[in-house]
C-alpha cells in the first residue's frame, strides 16, 4: 500500500510540473502574442489576427479608419469585416477566406475595398500565415490588407499599353515580334504567323526556331546568345520558311527595351523580306564580274568610275594598272602624285571636278606619266551612265595613247603657221600692187594736168580756156581715182550673192569639224547647243560659213592664256521672234571692255598682237549683206559672246526695206 501510495504522490508531483510548465509556456505565448500585435498596431498597413476559427480579435487602425467599421463589430462575426468588399469580389474573397482557415495554411487574395471617406473602391491584397504552438496547434492568424490599387491600375495600364502596342505592331507592313529577356519569344505579329503558317502555340517561347533554314539556324542562334549577353542591338540574315514551303532571305533587327534602371525587360525585332534584293545583290555581282572579264579584254586603257565630285576610279582594267605600274589607291590618288604633268595638274582638276559636279562629259587631253617616268600625251575621254530617271550611275573613261600623233600634229600647226603667214603676206602684197596700179593712173594724170596749168598760167599771155581744160581733166582725173577707192570699198561692202537654202545646224557642224583639231590642241571644250526645230534660212553658205569660222578662232584666241578656269566654247543656234534665227559664240576668255565693243568691227582694228583687223569687219559686212546684224556683248562672268542674227528669207526681208 505504501508503494502504491508514493507512486501515486510523484505522478501527482509530475502533473503539476508539467501544468506549470504548459502555464509557463502560455504565458510567454502570449506575452509575445500580445508583443506582436502591439507591433500590428504601428505598421503602416492594415493588420489583423484572427482566432484559430477565423474570427477576428484585433485590427489595427489603420483598417478601421479605411473602412470606417469599429473593432466591436469586426469582431462580432468572422466575415463582418466583408462589408467593405465589393459585392462582386464577395464570394471568391470568402471561399478563399474559409478555405485557408479551415485547412490551417493561410490565404492570399485581391478585391476591391470600400474607402469610407469617399466611396471609392480600391483594389487591397489580404494574406495571412498561420501562428502554431510548439506541439503545431494553430494559436492564430496572422495578417495584412494592402492598398495595391495604384500598382493594380498601372498593371491594368501596362496590359492595355501592351495590347495597344500588339495591335501596332500586328499593323507594320513587316514581320514583327517580341522576345522576352531571357530570349525566348512572346508575342509574334499576325502577319508572321500568316507568313510562316504557324501558330501561336507552335511558334511560342523557342517553337519560332522550326521556321528557319536548317542551315542558317546554328548561326542565327549563335549570334541571338551573344546579344542576349552584349545586350546590344544587331542584326543578321537567314532565310524565312513561307507558308508554301518556300524558303526567302530576310534581314532579322532586334533591339533591347529597357526600363529606367537600364534593365532590360523584353526584346522587339523585325524580320524584313531582302530576298528579291538579295538575288539583285548577287546578279550584280555576277554582273560586275562580267564587267571586269569585258575590260580585261579590251585592247586599251578603259575604267569605270564612282559617282563623286573626285572621279575615284572604281574598276580600271588590268592593262590600265600594268601600263601606269599603279595601285588602285594610286591611281584615286592622282591630284596629289606625279600620274598627272604637273604643267597639266590645276587645269585637270578643275576640268574633271566640273565636270563630275555638272554631269557633263569630259573629254580633253593631258600627260600621263608611264611606269618607266616618261609622260605621254593622252586623249581622256569619260562618259556618264544614267538611269532611267536620268541619274548618274557610274562613268565610263577611255584613254587613247596620242604622244605620237601630238608631236606630228605639233610639227604640223608650225608648217601651217607659216603657210597663213606667207598667206597673209602674199594678200597683203596682192591688195598693196591692186591698190597701186588702179590708182597710179589718175594720180599721174592729175600731176600732167597740173603741170600743162602752170605751164600755161606762166606764158606771158595765159590761155584761159586751156587753163580751164586742164582743171576740166583735173576733175575727171580725180573723180577716177575715186571711184577706184569706191570699189576698193566695194570688195567689204554689200554686193549680190548668190542664194540657196541653208541648214545653218549643218553648215555650223562642217565649220566645226574643220577647227576640232586646232580647239583640241588649244585645250577648248566645246559644247553645242543647236536647236532641233531651226527653219532653213537663205544666203552664201561659204561666206556665213566664214563668218563662223571667224568667231570660233577669236573666241579659241580669247582663251590661250586662261589655265585658271576651263576654257569653255559654247556654239549655240536657237529662233527668234519675228521668223528670224540666232548663231550664238561664248568663250570664258579675257574678255572685251565695254569700250571697245563696237571699235571691234572697225576695219584694221584689233585687240590682238598679231591680229590684222579685218576678220570682224568682214564678217559684219557678210552677214549685212544677208540682211542680218553682227554684234557682240560682255558676259556676267569671265568672257565675251558673239551674236549674228538672219532673217530666214533675206531676200524678201531685203525687197522690204528697198521699198520702204
Amino acid at each position: 500500500m505504501r508503494d502504491e501510495q508514493t507512486d501515486q504522490e510523484r505522478l501527482a508531483s509530475e502533473l503539476d510540473q508539467r501544468v506549470a510548465e504548459r502555464t509557463r509556456e502560455l504565458a510567454e505565448t502570449n506575452e509575445e502574442l500580445q508583443l506582436q500585435v502591439g507591433l500590428l498596431q504601428h505598421l503602416p498597413v492594415s493588420a489583423w489576427t484572427l482566432k484559430p476559427d477565423g474570427t477576428p480579435d484585433f485590427v489595427n487602425q489603420v483598417w478601421l479608419e479605411f473602412s470606417g467599421q469599429t473593432l466591436d463589430f469586426v469582431r462580432s462575426h468572422p466575415e463582418a469585416w466583408m462589408t467593405a468588399v465589393h459585392p462582386e469580389d464577395r464570394e471568391r474573397a470568402s471561399k478563399a477566406f474559409w478555405e485557408g482557415v479551415r485547412s490551417g495554411r493561410g490565404f492570399a487574395f485581391e478585391t476591391r475595398s470600400l474607402r469610407a471617406r469617399d466611396g471609392t473602391w480600391r483594389w487591397h491584397l489580404s494574406q495571412a500565415v498561420v501562428l502554431r504552438d510548439p506541439e503545431g496547434k494553430v494559436l492564430r492568424f496572422v495578417g495584412t490588407t494592402t492598398d495595391i490599387d495604384d500598382q493594380k491600375r498601372a498593371q491594368e495600364e501596362l496590359r492595355a499599353s501592351e495590347g495597344r502596342l500588339r495591335r501596332v505592331i500586328d499593323t507594320i507592313p513587316t514581320l514583327a515580334w517580341c522576345n522576352r529577356a531571357d530570349g525566348p519569344n512572346e508575342f509574334l505579329s499576325k502577319s508572321w504567323h500568316q507568313y510562316t503558317g504557324l501558330s501561336s502555340e507552335e511558334a511560342h517561347g523557342w517553337g519560332w526556331q522550326a521556321a528557319f533554314h536548317p542551315e542558317d539556324l546554328p548561326p542565327l542562334m549563335k549570334s541571338w546568345q551573344q546579344l542576349l549577353v552584349s545586350g546590344e542591338s544587331g542584326e543578321i540574315e537567314a532565310r524565312l520558311r513561307r507558308h508554301d514551303g518556300e524558303y526567302r532571305w530576310f534581314l532579322i533587327r532586334v533591339a533591347p527595351f529597357r526600363d529606367d534602371t537600364g534593365t532590360i525587360l523584353r526584346w522587339y525585332g523585325t524580320s524584313t523580306d531582302i530576298h528579291d534584293r538579295k538575288l539583285a545583290d548577287q546578279a550584280l555581282r555576277a554582273s560586275e564580274h562580267n564587267l571586269r572579264q569585258i575590260l580585261d579584254g579590251i585592247p586599251g586603257f578603259v575604267f569605270v568610275a564612282k559617282v563623286s565630285p573626285a572621279g575615284q576610279v572604281d574598276l580600271p582594267n588590268q592593262r590600265f594598272l600594268d601600263y601606269f605600274g599603279r595601285t588602285l589607291e594610286e591611281v584615286n590618288a592622282w591630284s596629289t602624285n606625279d600620274l598627272v604633268h604637273p604643267d597639266d595638274l590645276p587645269r585637270v582638276i578643275a576640268e574633271v571636278t566640273h565636270s563630275f559636279t555638272t554631269g557633263a562629259p569630259y573629254n580633253n587631253e593631258l600627260r600621263y606619266r608611264r611606269a618607266d617616268g616618261v609622260y605621254r600625251w593622252f586623249q581622256v575621254r569619260i562618259l556618264p551612265e544614267r538611269d532611267a530617271d536620268g541619274r548618274i550611275t557610274r562613268w565610263y573613261g577611255l584613254l587613247t595613247d596620242i604622244d605620237d600623233r601630238k608631236r606630228a600634229e605639233d610639227a604640223l600647226n608650225e608648217l601651217r603657221s607659216e603657210l597663213a603667214h606667207v598667206a597673209r603676206v602674199s594678200s597683203l602684197g596682192a591688195l598693196t600692187a591692186s591698190i597701186a596700179h588702179e590708182v597710179n593712173q589718175p594720180l599721174t594724170a592729175i600731176v600732167s594736168g597740173a603741170s600743162a596749168c602752170l605751164r600755161i598760167l606762166s606764158a606771158d599771155s595765159p590761155n584761159i580756156d586751156g587753163v580751164r581744160e586742164a582743171a576740166r581733166g583735173l576733175i575727171r582725173d580725180s573723180k577716177r581715182a575715186s571711184e577706184v577707192i569706191l570699189r576698193l570699198r566695194a570688195l567689204f561692202a554689200k554686193k549680190e550673192s548668190p542664194a540657196e537654202n541653208i541648214d545653218l545646224n549643218e553648215a555650223a557642224r562642217e565649220v566645226i569639224a574643220l577647227c576640232s583639231g586646232e580647239l583640241q590642241r588649244n585645250r577648248v571644250v566645246l559644247r553645242q547647243e543647236l536647236a532641233n526645230d531651226l527653219p532653213p534660212i537663205t544666203g552664201d553658205r561659204v561666206q556665213l560659213q566664214q563668218v563662223i569660222l571667224n568667231l570660233l578662232r577669236n573666241a579659241s584666241d580669247a582663251m590661250n592664256g586662261v589655265e585658271d578656269r576651263p576654257r569653255e566654247l559654247v556654239i549655240r543656234t536657237e529662233k527668234e521672234d519675228g521668223d528670224c534665227v540666232r548663231l550664238t559664240v561664248q568663250d570664258t576668255g579675257v574678255g572685251i571692255p565695254s569700250q571697245d565693243m563696237e571699235r571691234l568691227f572697225e576695219a584694221f582694228y584689233t585687240t590682238k598682237s598679231d591680229g590684222m583687223g579685218i576678220g570682224l569687219s568682214v564678217s559684219r559686212s557678210i552677214i549685212e549683206r544677208h540682211s542680218g546684224r553682227l554684234w557682240a556683248i560682255p558676259n556676267n562672268g569671265p568672257g565675251a559672246t558673239f551674236l549674228f542674227s538672219l532673217p530666214c528669207k533675206f531676200d524678201e526681208v531685203a525687197n522690204s526695206r528697198t521699198k520702204g
